[in-house]
C-alpha cells in the first residue's frame, strides 16, 4: 500500500567519518574562497569541538572571520538578531554552525534575516521564500546526536516574552553540506546524550506512524530506530566509544531526514508546550512523553507499532504470516523432500499439494485474528521497551523520570496554558489520532507524578562493539623508505610466486603503480609482458593505473581491514587511470589478506600484525 502522494528530496551532501574534520579540505574545496561566520555556543568553544572546526578549516579556502558563541540552550529572537548583525559587520558570505539544535536553528534563521533583512517576525511561517531565492551557503556540524536539524527544513526560535516557540520552515534552510564526525560528540555529558538520543528516537517513531508517512521515510525511520536502540546505552555508559557515538549520529541524521518528510506528531506538540511554558529541555520532554503518546496512538496504528517493536529489538513468533508464505510459495513440498519421504509419498504430495495448500491456507486465514493479536502484543511490548529504555538511561545518567524532577515546581498551575499551547502546535495536525485536550492534560499529569524508578543495566547491554573487536589503529608502520620497499616490495614478490595468486594476477595484463607517502616510495606491478615484474622506485613505462596513498593505509589494506572503494570516496586514496579495471582485482586479492600477516610473522615482524 502506498500513500496517495509523497515527495522526497535531500539536496544536502552528507559526509560521515570518525575524525573527518582533520582532513576536510578536499570535501569543501568546491565552495571556493569564502568568509564565514562560525555559530556555536560557549560550552562547545571551551570544551574543544569548536576548536576542531577552526583547525580543520585552517588549510582551506574558507576563512572563519568571526565566531558567534552566545547561543543559549533555547535560542531566542535576540540571539538570532545578534548573530545576523555580527555576520553583516564582518561581510560574511557563508555560515558554518557546530552545535546542537539550538545552534543550528540560530544559523538557519540568522541566514534568512541576513539576506532578507526586516524583522524576524516577518519571516515566521512556512515556505515564504520563492523557490528561486537563495540564502548564503551553509555547512552544519551536529554535536548532539538528536535533533537531526542538520538535514531538516525547519527551525524553532523561542519568544520568552510570550512563552511560545516560533516556527520557521524553508527549503533553503537545508545546508549545502552536513558533516557527521563522532569525535565532536565525545564531550557530550551523559544526560544530554540520553535526552538527545531519545529526541532522535521520537523523530523516527513519529515519522513512521504519522499521517504523512511515505515509503522512503519509512525505511530511514526504521533503520534509525535500530541504530539508536542498539547504541544509546553504550554511548551513555562508554562516551569514549566512537562506534556507538557514530551509530547515534547516523541514527539522528536518518531520523531527521525521515521526519522532515513525514513530520512529527503529538509527542512534539506536548514537548513544545512543555518547553515554551515550563522551559523543559526538548529532548528530555520528548523522552518522557514518547511512551505515553505511543500508547495513546497504538490502536490506530498497531501494525506499524509492531514494526517499530521489531526495530527496537522485540522478537515474537510470526507463525501465521510465515505459514501463509510457506503455503503460497509451494515450499511445503520442498520441505517434505528435505525430510526424506519415499518416492511414492513425494509423488502423491506433488499431485495433491495444491489442494492441501488451499485447504490449509483457508484454515490459517481463519486464525488470522490470532496473528493480529500476537502483533498487537508485540506493539505493546514496544511501548514498554521505550519505558524501560528511559529507566535504564536514568540509571546510567541520572536523567529525570517525571516532570516534577525535570523542573516543574508549581504543582502544574499553568496546566491550562500548557494544554492550550500544545493544542495549537502544528505538530498535532499530523498525529494519527486526533489529539484531545483531555488526553494531553491526562498525559502531563501522569508524567508529573510518575513513580518510575531507574533500572540497572546489564553489563552485556553496554559492552562496546569495539571492545569485542580488539585491535588498535597503527600509525607510522614503516620507519623509512628502505623498510617500505623491504616489506611491501618483498610481499609483492611473494604474491608473484604464489601458485594461485601469481597466475591470476598475470592474466589481468595490468600495470599498476603504487605511489606511497609517509614514507615515500613507488612500487610498480607490471603484468603487460605475460610475466609479473615488481619494480621498486622509478619505472620506465606507462602504468595503466596510479594509486596514491599513505603507507599506513596500504598496511591496513593488506590486512583486509580497509575498504578501497570507501577510501577512494574519502580521498584517502587517489587513483589515476582505468580505476574500474583495477577494482576488479579485489576478489582476486582476497587470499592475500591472510598471506600478509603470515608473511610479517615469517620475517620477524610480528609486532606489525594487526589483531
Amino acid at each position: 500500500m502506498l500513500p496517495e502522494y509523497f515527495e522526497f528530496t535531500l539536496p544536502t551532501k552528507v559526509i560521515y567519518g570518525i575524525g573527518i574534520l582533520k582532513n576536510i579540505g578536499p570535501s569543501v574545496a568546491h565552495f571556493g574562497e569564502r568568509r564565514a561566520i562560525l555559530v556555536t555556543d560557549k560550552i562547545l568553544l571551551a570544551a574543544g569541538p569548536a576548536d576542531k572546526v577552526i583547525k580543520g578549516f585552517e588549510n582551506t579556502n574558507i576563512s572563519i572571520k568571526c565566531i558567534f558563541d552566545d547561543v543559549p540552550p533555547n535560542s531566542t529572537i535576540k540571539t538570532v538578531e545578534a548573530c545576523s548583525e555580527m555576520a553583516k559587520e564582518n561581510n560574511c558570505d557563508m555560515i558554518i554552525a557546530i552545535g546542537g539544535g539550538s545552534v543550528i536553528d540560530t544559523a538557519k534563521v540568522a541566514n534568512i534575516l541576513l539576506v532578507k533583512g526586516g524583522e524576524l517576525e516577518d519571516h515566521m511561517g512556512a515556505y515564504l521564500l520563492d523557490k528561486n531565492e537563495k540564502l548564503l551557503p551553509s555547512i552544519f556540524i551536529p554535536t548532539t546526536a538528536g535533533t537531526g536539524s542538520e538535514v531538516t527544513k525547519v527551525a524553532v526560535i523561542a519568544d520568552p516574552d510570550n512563552d511560545v516557540k516560533l516556527p520557521f520552515a524553508e527549503d533553503q534552510f537545508l545546508p549545502q553540506m552536513a558533516i557527521l564526525d563522532p569525535e565532536v560528540t565525545a564531550s557530550m555529558p551523559g544526560k544530554l546524550t540520553a535526552a538527545t538520543g531519545m529526541d532522535a528516537m521520537t523523530h523516527a517513531i513519529e515519522a513512521y506512524v504519522d499521517k504523512e508517512w511515505s515509503p522512503a521515510a519509512d525505511g530511514l525511520a526504521l533503520h534509525a530506530i535500530r541504530l539508536i536502540s542498539e547504541n544509546i546505552l553504550i554511548a551513555c555508559a562508554h562516551p569514549e566509544d566512537m562506534e556507538a557515538r557514530g551509530g547515534m549520529l547516523v541514527g539522528s541524521f536518518l531520523a531527521g531526514v525521515a521526519f522532515s518528510h513525514s513530520m512529527v506528531g503529538m509527542v512534539h506538540g506536548i514537548s513544545h508546550a512543555l518547553g515554551g511554558v515550563y522551559h523543559i529541555p526538548h529532548g528530555l520532554a520528548n523522552a518522557l512523553v514518547l511512551p505515553e503518546v505511543m500508547e495513546y496512538n497504538l490502536d490506530s496504528q498497531s501494525e506499524r507499532f509492531a514494526d517499530i517493536a521489531i526495530a527496537l529489538g522485540i522478537t515474537y513468533p510470526q507463525l501465521i504470516h510465515q505459514s501463509q508464505s510457506l503455503l503460497r510459495s509451494g515450499s511445503l513440498a520442498s520441505l517434505t523432500s528435505r525430510l526424506g519421504p519415499v518416492d511414492s509419498m513425494r509423488e502423491w504430495f506433488d499431485t495433491k499439494s495444491h489442494k492441501l495448500r488451499g485447504m490449509a491456507s483457508i484454515a490459517i486465514e481463519n486464525l488470522e485474528f490470532f496473528d493480529q493479536w500476537v502483533r498487537k502484543q508485540a506493539a505493546w511490548a514496544g511501548v514498554e521497551r521505550v519505558r524501560m529504555l528511559n529507566r535504564q538511561l536514568a540509571y546510567l545518567t541520572g536523567m529525570p523520570l517525571n516532570l516534577k524532577d525535570a523542573g516543574i515546581d508549581d504543582d502544574l498551575e499553568k496546566i491550562e496554558q500548557l494544554v492550550a499551547t500544545a493544542m495549537e502546535d502544528g505538530s498535532m495536525l499530523y498525529n494519527p489520532v486526533e489529539p484531545e485536550p483531555e488526553a494531553v492534560e491526562k498525559i502531563v499529569r501522569k508524567l508529573y507524578i510518575s513513580k518510575a524508578t531507574p533500572l540497572q543495566v546489564a553489563e552485556e547491554e553496554v559492552k562496546p562493539p569495539s571492545a569485542r573487536r580488539a585491535g588498535k589503529e597503527m600509525k607510522n608502520v614503516f620507519t623509512d623508505s628502505d623498510m617500505l620497499y623491504k616489506v611491501l616490495g618483498n610481499f609483492y614478490e611473494e604474491l608473484k610466486n604464489h601458485p594461485e595468486l601469481g597466475p591470476a594476477l598475470a592474466k589481468t595484463g595490468l600495470c599498476v603503480q603504487f605511489s606511497y607517502k609517509n614514507p615515500t616510495g613507488v612500487i610498480t606491478i607490471d603484468t603487460t609482458g605475460g610475466d609479473i615484474d615488481i619494480i621498486k622506485g622509478e619505472f620506465d613505462g606507462n602504468p595503466e593505473v596510479i594509486m596514491s596513498m599513505n603507507a599506513d593505509f596500504a598496511h591496513k589494506f593488506w590486512h583486509g581491514k580497509a575498504n578501497l572503494v570507501s577510501a577512494l570516496t574519502r580521498r584517502q586514496v587517489s587513483a589515476k587511470g582505468n580505476v574500474p579495471k583495477t577494482i576488479k582485482l579485489l576478489p582476486i586479492l582476497k587470499p592475500a589478506y591472510e598471506l600478509y600477516p603470515k608473511f610479517l610473522k615469517d620475517n620477524g615482524l610480528e609486532k606489525l600484525v594487526m589483531s
